[in-house]
């Protein structure tokens, strides 16, 4: 012990998962380590010829009240925590007849896949780990003793260690491993507090429980000079929301980031039902369309801003197929993302080198129902994402003049677009298609001016022919002043859709009662900083 190896005598093992749990009970027998085990463990061991010593055989009392409690009992704590370098300690153990236990190896019963495959309350409370836990913690704890084992990829980290040092563990792997189990536990009482909180009032939480378990890690963060890892969130997600890289080298915190915005600006669309597109740049849309197929809704959205789609990450709600794949091929693009492709599709992506392909199973906006957290001085902010499920019924024309039903829809898709915009924000579009954005300005009326000159730039022949289809204008937040409107009169704006609740409400629609513009107050900020 002074060097800081333990030899490893007596292990115990209970787990869920048995995947590679022969290979190491092949280690153990070989170096004649004793093995202890709960009860399906202990059946699976034995069944495939290795011998394995009951834990009622250390406790006196059997397993009890459906297997609810196995382990919960001093005869098998007592062995993993006690203090081995305490004298009075050892003597108590002896004293007892206890025999000291030097390995645990335990993972937890499989809570986050009841909850993702939408098993029943019961069956999922069942599936609350409790002696699994507290195994794990007392052996964590005792890491200067003990040895614990809670990820199956670790079991040939033992076998490497035990071949370098006869069958020793030294200080420094157990203190690593202790760590993981911590991890573990963490991320497992954050999947459940999450699961029981679901329907409750989390403004009286006092306390939350804000982790996940490391994923993979990136190439850099938003520089190159940042590490960065992608953190799989505590919070369970249902099955069809995960994403998968197909094609392409490893995804990059940039990457990540604007696949997100794309999920979240497509899970917008879905009342539509029919083929949308969004374009992603640097963290918001410059192009964003829904049409009667897929190839119109890209090449829509594409039309917004070409300039800035240049490198940019294409979204696609529904199938890829070769025609399309070609129209994107055509120009440079960063990512495609689609619910799915073809395999012709993939066929043409294989031919751009630096292309990444990713598959998104659905997007029906799961994923935006998480709560969101910055980081900020001491500490994280926590706030519920903004899925604000408005009624169109709630929505007030505020002008003389009011829009028609097709007006009132485009309106809509636009307010629904400029949520994901940063602010200030302005969209706007026609017949379900975005013609110019203004982002991230510390004045609205710059954001006005931005996404005019994009629409004025991109769409002087299309706004020459769509005398039919009024042009629309979405703001994030109210105008403080009249200049905005001004300005977005001068240059074809008849529809304005915003929140409202500006002292100068009623200037601003008196402006616009006297420009002939129509507009809506939602009552409902959209900001996104």
């Amino acid at each position: 012990m002074k060097d800081g190896f333990i030899k490893i005598k007596r292990a115990l093992i209970s787990v869920s998962n048995k995947s590679k749990l022969l290979d190491l009970a092949d280690v153990l027998s070989k170096r004649k380590i004793e093995i202890i085990s709960t009860g399906g463990t202990s059946q699976f061991l034995i069944e495939n010829g290795y011998e394995a010593r009951e834990v009622s055989d250390l406790t006196g009392f059997p397993e009890i009240l459906k297997g609810r409690v196995k382990t919960l009992h001093p005869g098998i704590h007592a062995p993993i925590l006690f203090d081995r370098q305490d004298a009075e300690s050892v003597k108590e153990i002896k004293k007892r007849g206890l025999i000291p236990i030097d390995l645990v190896v335990v993972n937890l019963y499989p809570f986050e896949d009841k909850v993702k495959d939408k098993s029943s309350k019961k069956e999922i409370v069942e599936n609350i780990d409790i002696g699994g836990v507290a195994l794990i913690r007392a052996a964590a704890k005792n890491f200067n003793s003990v040895t614990v084992l809670t990820d199956v990829n670790d079991y040939k980290k033992i076998e490497e260690e035990f071949n370098e040092n006869n069958g020793r563990v030294s200080l420094g792997l157990r203190r690593v491993l202790a760590g993981k189990a911590f991890v573990e536990t963490a991320y497992y009482d954050g999947l459940i507090s999450e699961w029981i909180l679901k329907s409750s009032d989390m403004d009286k939480i006092s306390k939350r429980v804000v982790g996940g378990k490391v994923g993979f890690s990136l190439k850099y963060g938003e520089n190159p000079h940042q590490k960065a890892t992608y953190v799989r969130s505590s919070i369970p997600v249902e099955k069809n929301n995960d994403f998968s890289l197909i094609k392409g080298e490893s995804l990059s915190f940039n990457n990540l980031m604007d696949i997100t915005a794309a999920y979240k600006v497509l899970s917008e669309l879905n009342l539509y039902d029919k083929p949308a597109s969004a374009i992603i740049k640097h963290n918001n849309p410059c192009g964003v369309a829904v049409s009667d197929n897929a190839s119109d809704a890209y090449l829509s959205a594409l039309n917004c801003d070409n300039v800035s789609a240049f490198g940019g990450i294409v979204s696609i709600n529904t199938k890829v197929d070769e025609k399309l794949a070609k129209k994107i091929s055509s120009t440079f693009t960063e990512i495609v993302c689609a619910r799915e492709f073809d395999p012709e599709a993939l066929n043409v992506f294989s031919a751009k080198r630096n292309l990444k392909v990713v598959k998104i199973k659905n997007f029906n906006g799961k994923l935006i129902n998480r709560d969101e957290m910055k980081s900020v001085i001491g500490g994280n902010l926590i706030q519920t994402a903004d899925t604000f499920s408005y009624k169109i019924s709630n929505f007030k024309t505020v002008t003389k003049a009011k829009p028609s039903k097709s007006e009132l829809e485009n309106l809509i898709f636009l307010w629904n677009i400029v949520k994901h915009v940063k602010s200030n924000a302005i969209v706007l579009g026609r017949n379900f298609h975005t013609t110019g954005f203004g982002a991230g300005q510390t004045n609205r009326v710059r954001s006005v001016k931005i996404a005019i000159k994009n629409n004025n730039d991109n769409y002087q022949e299309l706004n020459k022919k769509s005398t039919n289809e009024t042009l629309g204008l979405a703001s994030d937040a109210f105008f403080p002043f009249p200049d905005s409107l001004e300005i977005a009169a001068e240059n074809g704006v008849l529809n304005i859709i915003q929140p409202g609740g500006s002292k100068k409400d009623e200037e601003i629609i008196e402006t616009a009662n006297r420009l002939n513009m129509k507009m809506v107050f939602t009552g409902v900020r959209h900001f996104s900083h």
